[in-house]
């Protein structure tokens, strides 16, 4: 819509517009849809039908969702009338006046395509847009996301590229196979490379061990160890006096003596003898 149009612009005009926005987000090739949009007069009940009464003349608020492939949740824009009324602007007040559901409701989709597709709608702008911070924020150079998934060289860096292109809206599904995969990729050299400088390790500390010289690895002497064993000490000789009595054989001398004597045979002088040193106390 021009500004020539805006006391003729009709509902086909305005849809006309809303669909170059639509087609323009299409190109891009991760368009998933937009939701109706939805009016409220209370804040509580939503409803994509709005009719004008006495009692509500102007929706309260309008909000719109667009769905972009890629992204988990969809794009939603809220917009109160007050915020959105072209204050500044007569011609465009009396034509939001006299049609609010149509004019106000492109408005809001509008910006919710916006929210959704920044980087391809950043210069579209209608008579009825109000100056928006973000549309008058200047927009980054754009980025070959593809390019700098391929291209990164630490798992750090690509964690830093993919979390920069959910901010930007930039994530879609092959990047993320992409992604994934370049993941891998790395987390696998990374592994490799702690895996040769490991094995660096050990072969220095082989080298440091071979390198040693007999002299260096020659124990320190210890002197000699004496077993020492307690000296046998002489058994003491006991006095004949005082040695133990052997009752067997003192039995038996007696039973000699008895013998010789009941027979009436003299008994030998050996046996007296030994008799008489077992008798001695």
């Amino acid at each position: 819509m021009t500004e020539q149009q805006t006391d003729t612009a009709t509902d086909e005009d305005v849809a006309k517009t809303l669909a170059d926005y639509e087609r323009i987000v299409q190109a891009t090739g991760e368009w998933n849809g937009r939701e109706a949009t939805e009016f409220t007069n209370d804040g509580v009940t939503w409803s994509p039908v709005w009719v004008k009464t006495e009692a509500h003349p102007t929706p309260l608020a309008a909000r719109s969702r667009v769905h972009r492939i890629g992204v988990l949740y969809p794009a939603e824009e809220v917009v109160l009338w007050d915020e959105a009324f072209p204050a500044e602007n007569p011609d465009w007040q009396k034509v939001w006046t006299e049609r609010p559901r149509v004019l106000f409701g492109a408005f809001t989709a509008r910006r919710a395509l916006k929210a959704a597709f920044r980087e391809a709608l950043r210069d579209r702008r209608e008579p009825d847009d109000l100056p928006d911070a973000r549309d008058a924020a200047p927009v980054p150079e754009a980025r070959d996301w593809d390019l700098e998934i391929a291209t990164a060289a630490t798992v750090d860096e690509l964690k830093g590229v993919w979390s920069d292109a959910r901010t930007a809206r930039a994530r879609t599904g092959p990047r993320e196979v992409a992604y994934n995969v370049r993941l891998t990729e790395l987390s696998a050299a990374a592994m490799h490379a702690r895996d040769r400088g490991l094995r660096a390790v050990e072969a220095a500390l082989q080298k440091d061990e071979h390198a040693w010289t007999p002299d260096q690895a020659k124990p320190t002497p210890h002197p000699p160890t004496v077993e020492l064993r307690p000296a046998t000490a002489p058994r003491p000789r006991i006095p004949a006096q005082h040695r133990p009595r052997n009752s067997e054989m003192s039995a038996a001398l007696a039973a000699a003596v008895s013998d010789a004597e009941s027979h009436d045979r003299p008994v030998p002088g050996a046996v007296r003898r030994a008799t008489r040193k077992q008798a001695k106390p």
